[in-house]
């Protein structure tokens, strides 16, 4: 008849934990509360969600493309109404 927990003195030697920051803490804190009691199908569709919101095109982007847009189609006009007024003052 051994000691029961005669098994927890073979383990190996880990070294010391260092101090984690507050902010590591939290976020170490948050991460295990998010995943607790979800399903493995909850947590997927909560990180799509998360990477569509990512990856939408913010109003910066929607404004630089119409502006873009704007500027080819104000380029072509003056190009075509050039060409068209020297086509017909050569008459």
């Amino acid at each position: 008849m051994g000691r029961q927990d005669s098994s927890k003195g073979m383990q190996a030697h880990k070294p010391p934990r260092k101090s984690q920051a507050p902010m590591d803490m939290y976020r170490k804190q948050l991460g295990k509360k998010e995943f607790t009691g979800k399903s493995k199908k909850d947590s997927q569709v909560s990180k799509n969600k998360a990477d569509a919101k990512k990856s939408a095109l913010g109003i910066k982007d929607v404004i630089l493309i119409l502006t873009c847009g704007v500027a080819l189609l104000a380029i072509v006009y003056m190009l075509l109404y050039f060409s068209i007024q020297y086509s017909t003052d050569d008459n």
